[in-house]
């Protein structure tokens, strides 16, 4: 247990002699097998110091000890679960991985995982895509290559496949984390481009309640010629309250949260009110039980076009025929139970009921039930970790967009071994899948993954990893059909399942200095996709269809490939009171299409023999338009974050920054049909820059704090045709007691 908080702590590494060893569970609990005689025993954890006691095991008498562990000072206490399933330090695992703490969270005011996850080195979020290292472009909501997990539990929805980032409860967020690459073998088909694990906090020995209120204004900050007479005041505003607390073996968690916003893009608008509960019986130190149930509301407006790059910036294409609105309602329910044997192996079932649906006038629709099981198994023997299970669902929907009625299920087994020689360690595993959607039936190829670490001296850890990813095209992307003004989405029954693969090496140095805690982790990274699922623009429907047919449609790519490398450097330090902390993250990716780029190379080769005879031809700046066409569309390919806080006595000052190269290729429609896109994006050739600013001071009545973001007031747009949010200035107030 922790010495101070007298809490268990997860994943502490227990190693008598001759290797012998376990890690403690989720209460903290641990039991080694011993000859008779004395052992040394030996506790291991990143940011506690190491602690060895001696005992003396004799023939049928249990030894029953207490072990409290001192944490070290200005550590960077990082312990994840990673594509593992199980907890292990970040310097240990064998892909690449970030983390965002829940004190992040609430200093920069982040009411969503979205928004959260934008901070992130590496990452977007377009429009509620969310895309790891170019993994994934825009596919308006429909799949997702980034699996999110939920408290052990997947959080896609059964109809699209999408994530409804408003769901997750961020006022009791623990810790999130980012696994970039394939992590297909114990998550699933979804997790072809990585993971987001979010973990919910349970209730530490005191009690907590905590409320925090915030209000946002844009008021000024608009540029006066994008104002027109009747625009809307955009603002911002809302709060939560929570309280946590343990009562004998039970612990208990509720939080509600409410939030209200008039966007600064005209018609759009979110209302919406979330509770959240979380219940756990401890029925002895080897079996706990539980429950967890989330509900949301929520009445939103969405923007997609704006009229024009200009004085129009703010308003939606054709009035309100580019907006859409929507009431919906969200729940879920999920049951859970935790046997630890007395051998020291974890049995786990996960159970889920998944229900959203949307009200139009008085219809309910579409609405979507999903029922899903998780068993899990780990047994740590000496050396070796075997860990492995089996999960199902089975759901049904009804939407008229989709085609009225489906149903379907899936199902999956899956195994991964863990094996340690010394400073070396190896993990491999495989998964299969089955998937059926009304007659159709579909099953994956055998997908596998393998990674190895290992630890040098002097704190540097060394990785490498290799995953295969298999992706179902989700319901939507198969049967949408839609229209949005002019634009029609067209749907593609006989779309394939992608499947690709994700290789890394990759290595972690941690500084360990009297006043410094720092790190330098860098990565060159490669993905390969085949039949890649993209949303295209093209004639998809007849001649006398609106726009002779035109639309887009989710169609197979045949190939792609996405190359890159990644480096983040990040640590904190105290010097005469000061307490600093800071972060920053550079990634390079180059995401093409593989049968664009034959085509295009062979047309570049014929230029430089034209060239060759006659060098006025053609110019540098062709060739290098005619390259740029190879890059898979809606892709960053240069993204630059960093994050810094400063902390002095009550007072702290905080920053964050990101620039965002210019996307090179788009579909060609949004020059044609959508005014402004061409211009916008020759007048930003250099990409953005956005910066934020924070202050709080922390008093005996709470925490208020001031926040600006887009300080500088840029004018940009992540995703074509919708601007982002211009300066605005949030005040929040917060109390724990």
């Amino acid at each position: 247990m922790d010495n101070e908080k007298k809490e268990g702590l997860v994943g502490v590494t227990v190693i008598a002699e001759k290797n012998i060893g376990t890690y403690t569970n989720e209460n903290g609990v641990w039991s080694l097998l011993l000859l008779e005689g004395t052992h040394q025993i030996t506790f291991s954890y990143i940011g506690w110091v190491d602690t060895t006691i001696s005992i003396l095991a004799e023939s049928d008498n249990p030894i029953g000890l207490i072990v409290a562990l001192k944490q070290k000072e200005n550590t960077l206490n990082e312990i994840v679960v990673g594509a593992n399933r199980y907890s292990r330090p970040l310097s240990e695992q064998t892909v690449s991985m970030n983390i965002i703490r829940s004190e992040e969270l609430q200093n920069k005011n982040l009411q969503s995982a979205a928004e959260a996850l934008d901070q992130v080195p590496g990452i977007t979020v377009i429009d509620g895509q969310a895309g790891i290292r170019g993994g994934s472009g825009y596919a308006f909501g429909a799949g997702s290559r980034v699996m999110i997990v939920l408290d052990d539990q997947p959080l896609l929805t059964a109809d699209r496949n999408d994530v409804k980032w408003s769901f997750i409860p961020m006022e009791n967020i623990e810790q999130i984390e980012i696994v970039k690459g394939a992590s297909s073998v114990q998550y699933g088909s979804a997790a072809l481009n990585g993971i987001v694990n979010v973990h919910t906090a349970f209730p530490t020995l005191s009690p907590e309640t905590k409320l925090s209120l915030f209000t946002t204004r844009y008021d000024g900050s608009i540029p006066a010629n994008r104002i027109i007479a009747g625009d809307k005041n955009p603002f911002s505003a809302g709060g939560y309250f929570l309280h946590k607390r343990k009562i004998g073996r039970s612990d208990f968690v509720f939080d509600a949260y409410g939030h209200q916003s008039q966007s600064w893009l005209q018609g759009e608008f979110d209302k919406r009110i979330r509770t959240h509960l979380k219940y756990r019986y401890r029925l002895n130190d080897r079996v706990q039980f539980g429950i967890n149930a989330t509900g949301l509301f929520q009445h939103t407006s969405q923007f997609f076009f704006w009229s024009d790059d200009s004085i129009g910036a703010y308003h939606p294409l054709n009035g309100t025929s580019t907006l859409v609105e929507l009431k919906e309602l969200f729940t879920t329910i999920d049951p859970y139970l935790n046997i630890f044997t007395k051998g020291g192996a974890k049995n786990s079932i996960h159970l889920r009921y998944y229900h959203t649906n949307q009200i139009y006038g008085g219809l309910w629709q579409p609405v979507t039930n999903l029922f899903s099981g998780d068993y899990f198994y780990q047994k740590h023997f000496s050396s070796w970790m075997l860990s492995g299970g089996t999960s199902g669902n089975i759901y049904f929907f009804k939407d008229d967009g989709l085609g009225g009625l489906h149903i379907g299920n899936f199902g999956a087994a899956f195994f991964q071994l863990e094996k340690k020689w010394g400073n070396l360690r190896v993990e491999g595993g495989a998964r299969y899948e089955l998937f059926r959607l009304d007659t159709i039936t579909d099953q994956s190829k055998p997908v596998g993954r393998l990674g190895i670490q290992y630890t040098m001296p002097k704190k540097l850890f060394l990785r490498a990893s290799f995953g295969q990813g298999f992706r179902f095209p989700s319901p939507a992307e198969r049967f949408v059909t839609y229209s949005l003004g002019d634009i029609y989405i067209y749907p593609n029954p006989t779309l394939l399942p992608e499947s690709g693969w994700s290789a890394e090496i990759g290595a972690r140095k941690q500084i360990e200095k009297k006043k410094i805690k720092a790190y330098v982790d860098g990565a060159f990274y490669m993905m390969k996709y085949k039949n890649m699922m993209e949303f295209t623009f093209g004639q998809w429907g007849e001649t006398i269809d609106p726009l002779f047919g035109l639309g887009f449609k989710s169609i197979n790519i045949n190939q792609a490939r996405i190359l890159g490398f990644e480096i983040e450097i990040g640590g904190k330090t105290s010097i005469n009171k000061v307490k600093w902390v800071f972060d920053c993250g550079y990634t390079y990716s180059h995401p093409i299409d593989i049968n664009k780029a034959i085509l295009i190379d062979s047309l570049l080769m014929e230029i430089k023999e034209k060239t060759n005879i006659n060098p006025n031809y053609t110019t540098k700046e062709t060739i290098d338009s005619l390259s740029k066409l190879k890059i898979l569309n809606y892709r960053f390919q240069h993204l630059l974050k960093f994050d810094s806080d400063f902390e002095w006595k009550n007072f702290s000052i905080g920053g964050t920054g990101r620039h965002y190269s210019r996307i090179d290729n788009i579909d060609f429609y949004f020059n044609i049909f959508i005014p402004g896109i061409n211009h916008y994006r020759n007048t930003h050739l250099n990409g953005d820059w956005v910066f934020d600013l924070r202050f709080s001071y922390q008093t005996t009545f709470g925490k208020i704090a001031l926040l600006s973001n887009n300080l500088l007031n840029s004018y940009y747009s992540i995703r074509i045709g919708k601007p982002d949010a211009p300066r605005n200035f949030t005040l929040q107030y917060s109390f724990n007691f």
